[in-house]
Order: structure tokens, then C-alpha cells, then sequence
């Protein structure tokens, strides 16, 4: 989280809690230093605060003249450009270079000396623009106090992953860890700094949650020579009495003596009794984590670049961030901008902007219904990319301009990867549609026709009436076969289309392979009249297409939409309330339900519809009571012949226990004879534990059931049908079959 810093010459002369700085959102380098040792510490790095000396665009926190870091880095895109074919040997060879060679070198000669004078006059040039950048000399260097962040590697208190590297030892051949190292963190920034950097120049003292270590290394080293070996007495001098527990080498502890304990050893080597923290918990809230800087905006000025930084919903338009890259220190002239968007209904998520050239991209995330994944626009010229794993066309590239679109498609099942329309542009005056010219299409070779039939690439030239194919190479050809066809005038096609052979041209590469017959030729005519018709209604759905996406694009970037997620108790507290108040209802009517005698009746009376109009009979209402004491009996009957069949095998089995006992006792031994008679045990135990469950199953059937026939007399829906010295039929036959 940032916050704002206070640069200090002198050691401060109080340090605020970590709480306290999350609240105020303003402190010094010390105390935000100890804030993200705190966190760091918490989530099991070794770390720990460095109290040093830094430069004056550290302590000042001026990074005017710092890259920028954000900058993106470009994909290459995956262009279309052919592969260099590797050399033939069966190739003509070039002719012999007739010219002479004294006069290409001395040609050479002075190239190179003008490449040379080039590359120095540019070198001079970056020479003398770094130093006029470079910063006035501070005259306090050396003198300027700060505070920063050490994660050391390869402590033996760290327990992150990754942050305890070992190494084989030559002596005893056993892994032991490397000697501990240290990288730096800026609290200020958040940046990582190697310990050679030139940011920082000399370090005083570090502490931890443990001690304080003062520094008595050279400072003439520099900070790279630093050893960070805290428990190395020669290099660090700890202030508080005893060492931590984790930094102590394991000592060893005499045969007549009892290991001493953690606890033990603390209060044999206590010097100080320290009150209990009065510092709350470090807790960021979630409005304050989503706020994340104050007033929810930031702005760091880099070198030639600003960049901005926004709160999730601070902005209508969904905007996150912003970097505008300039030519100047001054920040004049800006050369290209970044924007990145979050929330939005669009799914937009970046733009760049090329000022120069005025070319605009936008990038969308996956789940748009149109799959577009990035918009590229130049003046008249679209450029549309597209997720084409998700398209029933399989489009991954679409450009868009007034008088073409080319496409460019994958792995489509018609092999198509590459379409082409020309057309003539819409007159703004007449308001004429724009006309159709010419269709080019370009096919990869299907492996299971013949090349002389597999078409690679069909012209269509709709102006001139014509259609012009050109077939895949076939195996040793250094030509591929071709056909043209004149169209019939449209007055004269009606249902069959008319053929004339004079109006049919081609050329066959292989000699060896049948010339077409005029069959053939009529055949593929007619084919291709159908795939020029398919195309051009192909064209019309694509510039609809086309037309609507741009309007919905304009109508998305002139009045944006942000979305929320359902489960955001920041924006959709009603929602949450409305969950709740369900959870609640449910949770009190399930309590309801369990406090609430159970009613028999219930799946049985809906046999009789509504009783309002057309009450129901005595003998339908003894029908019902009847059904439901025979359910009852039937459950329990069942449950009670499952434990009859268990209790007949256990019988069995014991059975042919005893039988085989009594006849091969005297071979076996006494281990193994003892071994069946608890087995033998076992099932008696068994045996006596299901007649135990059958005799209570059969006490539970007839509590529950002299319980049922008493609730149903009573049910103030079946009493008036039961007469007050009537037994009931349904009484008499239980009885009987108990």
C-alpha cells in the first residue's frame, strides 16, 4: 500500500507503530521500512529493517531518473511471412561476377569508414545527452539517512520455499546451506535492489524481531563484500545480551547431563522482562486494500514516462493505469500511452495509443460474444484479431478497409486459411453500396486428393466474368496445372448452367496424369459457381458484420459499463442481505420442521385430491389408514429378514466351523488351533449380537406402531370416520400377524 514519504537527514527521534502507519498512510523510511519487515517477517521471510546511508534520489524518493519499469513488452506477433526454402541442389547457378574485385573493396573501405564515423558521432551524441542528463553532484553525499529492507537467503530461521539453498561440503561430504546472502527491497517503491547497487552506499546497523546488530565491516569494501552472517561475532556486534535461538550452533550436552529445553534455556539466559506488544495486529481492510492509495489515485514520474495509477472503480470508464512516454526529461512530446481497464462490460482490459502515427489498439479478454481479441485502428485501416479456437469460422485476422478485406483463418475443415475481397467503396454522395470485384482464396493441400484436383488457389474476377484456379504442386513438378473459365452472361444461366468448351483454357504440369475430360470441366464449373456464389454472400455477411461490431465498439467506448462480482460485499451489499435474509428463512424453517411432530397422513391424502368439493368415503378413509400401518409393517419386516439371512449364515459358518474342528484338531498346532477358536469366538459374539438387534427391532416395530395407530385415531382429519367402540379392521389384522 502506498505511502507517502517524509525524506530525513538525521535518525529520526520516534518511530510510530506499524498500525499507526497504516492509519495515517504517511511516514518516514523507518517506519515504513519496520511496516514491511512486519509483513514480510509474517509471512516467513528472513528480513529485516537496514538503518544506512542512501543517495539523494533514494532518500527524496525521485525517480525522474529511473526507466520506467512498467513499459510493456511487445509480442511478436506470429507473422504470416513464408519460411526460407533450404537450398536445391538441382538449382541454376549464378553467374560469374565479373567486376572487379580491388574496386568492391575499396567500395567496402568506404562504407565502412562512413558506418564507423556514423556509429562514433551517434556514440558521441548518447555520451553528451547522458551527461546533460546526469544530476547536479550533491554536495551532502554520504550524509543522507535512510532506512530499507534486507531479505536475507540462506538463514537458518528462513523457511520460505526457495530461500534456503545448500551446496556439498568437500570435507564431510554431507549438503549443508550456503553462506548467507541478502538482496535489498525499497519500502518507498517496492522495488528489488541487488546489494551492488549504487543506490545504496553504506549500511550502520540492521535489526530484526530478535536483536540489533551494528556493522563493523569495512565500509571502504563496499556494500557487495558485506558478509551477512549475523552470528559472525568479527562482522556483526549484537546489542541485546544472547543470542536467538535460531542463530545458536548446536552445542553438545554431556552423557550425565539432560538436554536442556527451549523454555528452560530462555529463562536460564534472561536478562530482560519486556511488557506484552500494545501494538494491534497488522489488518488491512478491504475498502482500504481496494482504495490502495490515498485519495485512491497515484502519480510517479519516471524517466521520459509518467506513470498513473487508479483505485478498481475510482473511475467510470474502469481506467487502472496509465503510462505516457515522452522524448524530454521535461516531459514534452509525448510518444506513446498505455492504458489498462478492469471491470468492464466490454471485457476491455488495454489501448495504446501511437501519437505519431495516431494508431489506436485495444485489447479485450476472452469471453466477448464476437471473440474479438484486439482492435487495431489507422485512419481508414481495421485490424480485427480474434480467439479463433472459439469462432465457428475459425477468423483469426480480419483487415478491414474501405475497398478490401483480407481474412486469414486456422485449421478450418474446407483447409481455407486465406480470403481476400476487393471491392469498390461506398459513395457518400449517391449512397451506392459498395460492388463487389474480386475474390481471392487460398487453400493448404488436402493430402487425400491428387494434386492436379486439389485446388490451391481460385481468383475470382467478377468485373471481367472470369474464374482462374490454380492447383498444388504435384511430386517433381516445378510448374503447377491451372484452369480459367469464362463465365456464361448471367441473361443466359437459368436452372442448368450453359457450358462452352471454347470458353474453358488450362494446362496440366504432370504429362503423365489424364487430362480432364469436358465432363469434368462442366463439373468443376458448376462447382465453382457455387463456391463464387457462397463467397460473395460470404463478403455481404461480413461486412454487416463488420459494420455492426464498429457501431457497438463506438456505442461501448462513448458510454462504458463497469460490472461487479455478485459475491462483492463492497457493491453488492443488497445482494449479500438478500442471501442472508434466505439462509436465515431456510435455517428457521428447517428448525420449524424439526420441532413439528411428524405428519403420517400427508403422503396419503393427497390420493384423495380436494376433499372441499367431493368429500371422502368411510371405507376410502380405512383404505388409507390401512396403507399406512402395512408400510410400516413392511419396513420393518424387511429390515427384520436382512438380520435373519445375517444371522442363518453366522449360523452356517459356525456350523462348518465346529465340523471342521472336531475332524482335523489333532494336525494342527496349538497356535493355529487357538487362532480358529477365537474365530469361532467371534461369530458366537456375532451371532448373539444380531438376535440381541432382532429382538429390539421387533420390541421398536411394536412401540412404533401402537404409537401410529394412536396418532392416526386422533388426527383430527380421520376422527369423525372412527366410531368411539369401533375397531378398526386394519387393528385386528396386525394383531394377527404379530
Amino acid at each position: 500500500m502506498p505511502f507517502t514519504l517524509n525524506a530525513l537527514y538525521l535518525n529520526p527521534t520516534r518511530l510510530v507503530s506499524p498500525d499507526e502507519v497504516l492509519k495515517r498512510r504517511r511516514a518516514n523510511s523507518f517506519e515504513l521500512a519496520t511496516l514491511l519487515c512486519s509483513f514480510l517477517i509474517g509471512n516467513g521471510f528472513a528480513a529485516c529493517v537496514v538503518s544506512g546511508y542512501a543517495t539523494r534520489e533514494v532518500v527524496t524518493n525521485d525517480q525522474q531518473r529511473v526507466p520506467c519499469p512498467f513499459v510493456p513488452v511487445e509480442e511478436e506477433e506470429s507473422g504470416d511471412e513464408a519460411q526460407p526454402e533450404p537450398p536445391n541442389k538441382y538449382q541454376l547457378r549464378q553467374p560469374p561476377d565479373l567486376r572487379s574485385q580491388y574496386l568492391l573493396n575499396i567500395e567496402e573501405e568506404k562504407v565502412a569508414k562512413v558506418l564507423a564515423e556514423e556509429a562514433s558521432r551517434e556514440a558521441a551524441e548518447r555520451e553528451e545527452a547522458e551527461r546533460l542528463e546526469q544530476p547536479p553532484p550533491d554536495p551532502k553525499r554520504g550524509h543522507r539517512v535512510h532506512a530499507w529492507v534486507a531479505i536475507l537467503q540462506n538463514a537458518p530461521w528462513c523457511y520460505k520455499p526457495g530461500y534456503r539453498e545448500t551446496k556439498l561440503d568437500s570435507n564431510t561430504g554431507e549438503r549443508v546451506l550456503r553462506a548467507p546472502s541478502a538482496f535489498f527491497v525499497e519500502p518507498s517503491t517496492g522495488f528489488r535492489r541487488e546489494v551492488a547497487s549504487t543506490d545504496y552506499l553504506a549500511i550502520e546497523s540492521v535489526w530484526t524481531q530478535h536483536n540489533y546488530y551494528v556493522n563493523k565491516q569495512d565500509p571502504a569494501n563496499g556494500l557487495a563484500a558485506l558478509r551477512w552472517d549475523l552470528a559472525e561475532g568479527r562482522d556483526w556486534e549484537h546489542f541485546l545480551p544472547g543470542e536467538p535461538y535460531e542463530l545458536r550452533e548446536d552445542c553438545a550436552v554431556p552423557e550425565d547431563q539432560d538436554p536442556l529445553t527451549t523454555e528452560e534455556e530462555i529463562e536460564k539466559e534472561k536478562h530482560l522482562d519486556l511488557p506484552a506488544s500494545w501494538v494491534r495486529p497488522l489488518v488491512v481492510s478491504r475498502t482500504d486494500f481496494e482504495q490502495r492509495f490515498p485519495d485512491g489515485a497515484k502519480v510517479t514520474y519516471f524517466r521520459k514516462a509518467i506513470h498513473e495509477r487508479f483505485a478498481p472503480y475510482r473511475n467510470l470508464i474502469g481506467l487502472v493505469q496509465r503510462l505516457t512516454v515522452y522524448e524530454t526529461l521535461d516531459y514534452d512530446g509525448p510518444i506513446r500511452r498505455w492504458e489498462w481497464y478492469a471491470n468492464r462490460d466490454d471485457l476491455l482490459c488495454q489501448v495504446r495509443l501511437e501519437y505519431g502515427s495516431g494508431e489506436t489498439e485495444e485489447r479485450f479478454r476472452k469471453g466477448r460474444p464476437d471473440c474479438l481479441r484486439s482492435l487495431r485502428h489507422q485512419q481508414d485501416e481495421y485490424e480485427m484479431r480474434f480467439f479463433h479456437q472459439y469462432r465457428f469460422d475459425a477468423l483469426r485476422t480480419l483487415f478491414y478497409h474501405a475497398t478490401y478485406i483480407r481474412e486469414h483463418y486456422e485449421r478450418r475443415d474446407d483447409l481455407l486459411y486465406y480470403r481476400e475481397f476487393r471491392n469498390t467503396p461506398k459513395d457518400q454522395i449517391t449512397r451506392e453500396s459498395s460492388k463487389l470485384t474480386h475474390i481471392t482464396e487460398k487453400f493448404h493441400q488436402n493430402p487425400t486428393k491428387e494434386p492436379v484436383k486439389d485446388i490451391a488457389l481460385r481468383n475470382c474476377y467478377i468485373e471481367d466474368n472470369r474464374i482462374a484456379l490454380q492447383f498444388h504442386y504435384g511430386a517433381d513438378c516445378i510448374t503447377a496445372s491451372t484452369h480459367e473459365f469464362i463465365k456464361p452472361p448471367s441473361s443466359e444461366m437459368g436452372e442448368e448452367v450453359p457450358y462452352d468448351p471454347t470458353c474453358t483454357s488450362g494446362y496440366v504440369s504432370n504429362p503423365w496424369d489424364p487430362q480432364p475430360s469436358q465432363l469434368d470441366l462442366f463439373l468443376l464449373l458448376k462447382e465453382q459457381l457455387r463456391a463464387e456464389e457462397h463467397a460473395s454472400l460470404a463478403f455481404r455477411r461480413r461486412v454487416a458484420e463488420i459494420g455492426t461490431m464498429l457501431a457497438e465498439r463506438k456505442k461501448q467506448t462513448d458510454s462504458p459499463h463497469l460490472t461487479s462480482s455478485l459475491f462483492d460485499p463492497l457493491r453488492n451489499e443488497e445482494a449479500r442481505q438478500l442471501r442472508l435474509a434466505k439462509y436465515e428463512a431456510l435455517k428457521a424453517r428447517e428448525e420449524q420442521i424439526k420441532q413439528q411432530q411428524a405428519d403420517f397422513l400427508a403422503p396419503y391424502l393427497l390420493r384423495l385430491g380436494d376433499t372441499t368439493k367431493r368429500p371422502p368415503t368411510r371405507a376410502r378413509v380405512m383404505e388409507l389408514y390401512r396403507d399406512c400401518t402395512t408400510d410400516l409393517r413392511r419396513f420393518y419386516r424387511r429390515l427384520e429378514e436382512e438380520l435373519r439371512n445375517r444371522c442363518d449364515e453366522l449360523i452356517t459358518e459356525e456350523q462348518s466351523l465346529k465340523r471342521f474342528l472336531s475332524r482335523f484338531q489333532e494336525h494342527f498346532e496349538d497356535a493355529e488351533y487357538e487362532k480358529f477358536i477365537a474365530e469361532g469366538e467371534t461369530l458366537e459374539r456375532d451371532k448373539h449380537i444380531l438376535q440381541m438387534r432382532l429382538e429390539n427391532l421387533q420390541d421398536e416395530y411394536r412401540r412404533k406402531a401402537d404409537h401410529l395407530r394412536r396418532a392416526l385415531r386422533e388426527d383430527e382429519r380421520l376422527r369423525p370416520f372412527f366410531g368411539a367402540d369401533v375397531e378398526s379392521p386394519g387393528d385386528r389384522s396386525e394383531g394377527g400377524d404379530e
